[in-house]
């Protein structure tokens, strides 16, 4: 339950293109709400830190969120989390 969550980390593959889906770019920037156009990874993140919000953590402890990527995805997910200012995480989180 919550009261463990302190012991847990998160992890997204993101290796992958949407090629398939029929966009243009990364999968995790996919647009995942169509009135704000917020991506998936946005949504990802704030998930994330909501879970991290109602857990039992000790003050300035983070879930680790870690980020699988490809050589094709790479450089775009950091300029992605760069440009977002980590989407309210701290840069060391992910």
């Amino acid at each position: 339950g919550y009261a463990a969550m302190h012991t847990c980390a998160f992890v997204l593959v993101a290796g992958g293109l949407g090629e398939r889906l029929g966009y243009s770019g990364i999968k995790v920037a996919l647009p995942a709400e169509i009135t704000t156009g917020g991506c998936f990874l946005k949504y990802y993140i704030e998930n994330v830190l909501a879970l991290e919000g109602v857990s039992d953590m000790s003050p300035g402890q983070h879930l680790p969120l870690i980020i699988m990527t490809s050589p094709d995805t790479h450089h775009k997910t950091n300029h992605i989390l760069a440009r977002n200012n980590f989407f309210g995480a701290e840069p060391g989180q992910v």
